[in-house]
């Protein structure tokens, strides 16, 4: 059975646009806040802070991170559930106030936050792959993806690069990591092993 360890994803990128999406949701609600025809300035005032730290956490999200490596994850989930509160709290706000459009696109940003820290959770110590003498086991959004070896017409590992060529004319084609332990040549003649078998 061989293992490899995919190439991980620079998420800071997304990162920094869910935090300027958030911010900028938050600052139009600032223009949408009213109680009996004047401003709640409370809210206002939470949202306003809530929005400016959001909008900075986006900008230098590079500059930010390096420095906070080693508690990231706990870092991580502690912004992601601050901005779960204030979308709720909005969402509850915009609600009693007749506003349910907005109220429900609060949700769904919620929503949409909290899957994707979870598939960041997941994704933690990385993806892997299995290749054993069964078959090929691929990380995939929502779960594992099994591949029969009668699916393949080829596999073959070629420095950092793997790839999966299956008889539907697809290709698959991934960028592994920490390889070094397992032989090229021993690795494929396994392969050509097992292809030979189906």
């Amino acid at each position: 059975m061989y293992t490899f360890q995919l190439r991980q994803r620079d998420w800071s990128k997304i990162l920094s646009a869910f935090h300027i999406l958030i911010g900028l949701i938050l600052a139009y609600d600032l223009t949408h806040v009213t109680e009996e025809g004047k401003k709640d300035w409370v809210f206002s005032a939470v949202i306003t802070i809530a929005a400016f730290f959001l909008f900075l956490a986006g900008i230098f999200n590079k500059k930010f991170l390096p420095t906070v490596a080693k508690h990231g994850n706990l870092l991580l989930f502690q912004f992601i559930l601050i901005i779960i509160i204030l979308i709720i709290s909005g969402t509850i706000y915009f609600w009693s106030k007749g506003a349910s459009l907005v109220a429900v696109s609060h949700a769904i940003l919620a929503g949409a936050i909290v899957l994707f820290w979870i598939y960041l959770k997941k994704r933690e110590d990385g993806e892997k792959i299995i290749v054993s003498e069964k078959n090929i086991i691929l990380p995939g959004m929502s779960g594992d993806r099994i591949i029969e070896w009668n699916e393949l017409s080829n596999v073959i590992k070629k420095h950092d690069l793997l790839t999966l060529d299956f008889k539907n004319n697809k290709l698959l084609q991934v960028q592994v990591i920490n390889a070094d332990h397992i032989d090229e040549d021993e690795f494929n003649q396994f392969c050509q092993q097992q292809l030979a078998v189906q």
